[in-house]
């Protein structure tokens, strides 16, 4: 079974906002439809079985509509898991949270810090991750706060208390921290909850190898950033052929590990 845990979709409105501010890029050119049914379309169309879908609320008081979209629309395409996010900010978090984790379901959170402009750290999240490690929902979580896509060190490292007080959270670093690669593996070897992504930044593919992959067994996720990536899920996947993996391995890479984290068999099935 093959999965993309990190494809990005939104309400039509806020999809095609995105698209704009995105596409503004001059360096590569985004192809693939921004709307959901292009989005769920394209998942099959680059040979994935199914995908973690994830927006992200770039300001208080989005959430809320955003999460009841996706329990009512994403859901609608057995392929594709429902994913949540928050921010800090948000009225009455804990309702928030009650309502996408408990009554909705949702099954995978995505903070997006950078865009956000927030911390992991803020202590006004704690009833996110107090309801995800009761429920283990994993949370995708891009860390970086100060330079666009890319993570430094200092903020990887403002994972460090979420980790440690709440070890029942599989935390997903987006792009695997991405430059500062190595403290997240730093990171990885201290906390067994915390899990990378492969994602690429743009046109930047994350230096993650071989080895990292065999030192660290189920816990990097193949992830394409569609449909806002000028690099397809299908041709990103191919650079994985020329590391000689192992059929389990690439297997658990470009499946197994987000499966793992959260089950869709019975989504398939349907």
């Amino acid at each position: 079974m093959r999965i993309d845990s990190h494809v990005h979709a939104f309400p039509d409105r806020l999809a095609l906002a995105v698209r704009s501010r995105l596409g503004n890029n001059g360096n590569g050119t985004l192809s693939d439809g921004p709307l959901l049914d292009a989005v769920a379309q394209a998942v099959h169309a680059r040979g994935f079985d199914a995908a973690w879908i994830l927006p992200y609320a770039h300001r208080a008081g989005v959430a809320e509509s955003v999460n009841e979209w996706s329990a009512a629309e994403v859901s609608r395409y057995p392929w594709l898991v429902a994913g949540a996010t928050f921010h800090p900010a948000d009225d009455d978090l804990p309702r928030l949270v009650e309502r996408a984790l408990v009554e909705l379901r949702l099954r995978v959170v995505k903070l997006h810090c950078a865009v956000g402009q927030f911390s992991p750290r803020d202590r006004r999240l704690e009833p996110l991750w107090h309801t995800a490690s009761q429920r283990r929902v994993p949370i995708v979580i891009h860390a970086g706060q100060r330079s666009g896509g890319a993570t430094e060190s200092d903020e990887v490292e403002e994972l460090i208390p979420v980790l440690e007080a709440y070890p029942g959270v599989p935390i997903v670093l987006a792009h695997s921290g991405y430059p500062a690669v190595d403290t997240t593996l730093e990171l990885m070897q201290r906390f067994d909850n915390l899990y990378g992504d492969l994602t690429p930044v743009w046109l930047s593919h994350i230096p993650v190898g071989a080895g990292e992959l065999r030192r660290f067994p189920g816990r990097f996720l193949f992830g394409s950033d569609a449909p806002n990536s000028p690099l397809r899920a299908s041709d990103h996947a191919i650079q994985f052929d020329a590391m000689a993996l192992s059929a389990l391995e690439r297997d658990s890479l470009l499946g197994g590990a987000a499966a793992a984290l959260t089950p869709i068999t019975h989504v398939l099935s349907e």
